[in-house]
């Protein structure tokens, strides 16, 4: 079960949707519903109804925990997959796949934070932090084998490029 605030985040992302975009919908301030997702903040049921008819889910989903992984469909983790996922987020290719190509995005976040981690980023501030952090959370449906195994594959596939380039 995810706790109340993460499963709202992980819905608002799923959906595509702003937090100025999910408050307008819902018909709730944009801080509240930050403090909501930071965990600051109780929700009535008023609210929790507001927020799951936003969302197109019935209240329930929320109030259980219930995020998107465990809703939909986990693609298929075969040894070609993981490697198509790991190619196009170490070059920059886009995948026909468009849950493929979500994974694939927030890879390239994750491993372009951790980056910054060893000094080598560009980027850096509250934004970046909480990209990071929406990335993981976003993928945590993945098994942490198949998480670290992309996260391996990109490194290794990045370094190649790097060496072959210089």
């Amino acid at each position: 079960m995810i706790p109340f605030n993460q499963t709202v985040l992980l819905w608002r992302l799923h959906r595509g949707l702003a937090q100025s975009a999910l408050a307008i919908k819902a018909g709730i301030p944009r801080s509240n519903l930050s403090d909501i997702e930071r965990g600051k903040k109780e929700v009535s049921l008023r609210t929790v109804r507001a927020l799951a008819q936003s969302l197109d889910l019935k209240p329930g989903v929320l109030v259980d925990g219930i995020g998107p992984m465990e809703v939909e469909t986990i693609p298929s983790m075969t040894r070609a997959t993981l490697e198509r996922i790991a190619d196009a987020a170490a070059s920059n290719k886009h995948l026909s796949s468009a849950q493929e190509q979500k994974i694939v995005e927030q890879l390239k976040e994750i491993l372009s934070s951790r980056l910054e981690v060893y000094g080598q980023g560009l980027r850096k501030g509250k934004k970046r932090k909480q990209k990071f952090s929406r990335s993981w959370i976003s993928l945590s449906y993945l098994p942490s084998a198949v998480l670290n195994s992309l996260i391996e594959r990109v490194i290794e596939k990045k370094a190649l490029k790097w060496k072959k380039d210089r």
